[in-house]
């Protein structure tokens, strides 16, 4: 076998152009497809924080309801003590509350209909990313004080900036008319369309007093030590609060929109495995055959001195192994690279989109970075391998077929 591995690696630099532009075709294939690739979850881990970290948490907890209808009125009672009941829990991290209504909100001069979500803002902190989002200004108090922070685009829409008033009137669940003063302390930015163009937070305390929902909440975002733990932590969640007023579901169940777009970030990855395919498989087939038809007597001379058919098929097989391995290791080095710059600079749509790139709802910085995974690189590496093994396998079953006295007369 010794034997074979030395005669192939010879046999890969006898036409060394031709070797090399294969190879060099196929690493350019690996580096691409390992730089989309990180360039793809970037991306999904922006629209995780957001869609997932940011609206849902790992666990919803809420009227059952809710979801469906949400109505004001399907809320979840005594508050308090759900919340001590979820942090009494040995994997929860951290639970934050939520009252979410609607209203109409109002500056000095312009009005617009807006969603009032009331939080807590100490809990809050330690389930959603909101207080990093703040462009200007400052996060809600910890006390009650009729704050608001407030959408960078309402706010421009109700022409109202930091220490202004905004006034909100709507509909209370006792039947009231509910109408307080809120003072603007900060400007936000999510990346969440919806919240940014219409949507603004005050404490949780201050909501309950605008639409009469004391001590109860819409919602209980509830967050677990890791992501991969979520499946085992609601079921025991919901072993310990479910009830017929209360609903427990992991975020994939409380939004299948956001894991059904979220299931697409594996997608991508054999998308751009099936680029590296195709260009592996025609430059190997092409690079074998050719070294097949033009070594044809020499394989000839090989048969007649003994050597069996599976071990030329076993020939060119090495020969094509070392052409993936010959690519794979310049693709990983150009594509390291590429990582490596689209991690740490990124890539600038700003020229383009200078207020971000919108999906699904969600706008994305316009400065979009990479995030390298595993899977990412070690996928197109192996996906070579694989493709210039299979691909190699006609040009190996043509050269066994080969008859000694007819191989060793052709031209």
């Amino acid at each position: 076998m010794g034997f074979l591995w030395s005669v192939a690696w010879r046999n890969l630099w006898r036409q060394r152009r031709r070797s090399l532009i294969t190879a060099f075709a196929m690493a350019t294939g690996v580096a691409l497809c390992m730089s989309m690739v990180a360039f793809t979850d970037g991306m999904y881990t922006d629209m995780f924080e957001v869609m997932v970290e940011q609206q849902l948490g790992h666990v919803q907890v809420h009227h059952p309801d809710y979801p469906a209808k949400g109505l004001v009125f399907d809320t979840l009672k005594d508050r308090g003590a759900r919340l001590a009941q979820i942090d009494a829990l040995p994997g929860t991290v951290a639970a934050s509350p939520k009252i979410v209504g609607f209203a109409l909100l109002g500056g000095e001069s312009k009005s617009a209909g807006g969603q009032v979500v009331g939080i807590d803002p100490a809990r809050d902190k330690l389930v959603t990313p909101l207080h990093g989002r703040i462009e200007e200004g400052s996060y809600l108090s910890v006390t009650v004080g009729h704050e608001m922070i407030i959408g960078h685009k309402l706010a421009e829409d109700l022409e109202v900036g930091l220490g202004d008033a905004v006034v909100a009137v709507t509909q209370a669940t006792d039947g009231s008319m509910g109408n307080d003063l809120y003072t603007v302390v900060g400007i936000y930015r999510t990346g969440d369309v919806a919240m940014d163009n219409n949507g603004a937070y005050i404490h949780i305390d201050d909501a309950a007093s605008l639409l009469a929902l004391q001590d109860q909440a819409h919602g209980i975002s509830v967050l677990t030590d890791h992501a991969d733990h979520v499946e085992a932590f609601a079921e025991e969640l919901r072993a310990a609060v479910a009830s017929d007023t209360v609903q427990v579901q992991a975020w994939w169940e409380a939004s299948p929109a956001t894991a059904e777009m979220m299931g697409l970030r594996d997608a991508t990855v054999f998308v751009m495995l099936g680029i590296v395919f195709t260009v592996a498989a025609f430059g190997v087939i092409n690079t074998m055959m050719m070294s097949v038809f033009e070594r044809t007597r020499e394989l000839g001379v090989l048969r007649a001195l003994g050597l069996r058919p599976g071990k030329l098929v076993w020939l060119v097989v090495f020969e094509s192994f070392f052409l993936a391995a010959l690519a794979s290791g310049i693709g990983l080095i150009m594509g390291g690279l590429l990582d490596w710059y689209t991690v740490v600079h990124g890539l600038d749509f700003s020229a383009s989109m200078p207020d971000g790139f919108s999906f699904e709802g969600i706008m994305l910085d316009p400065v979009m970075h990479g995030e390298v995974r595993v899977l990412g690189v070690v996928a197109p590496v192996i996906a070579v391998f694989f493709v210039s093994i299979l691909a190699s396998l006609w040009p190996a079953w043509r050269a066994a077929r080969l008859q000694p006295v007819t191989a060793i007369r052709a031209d």
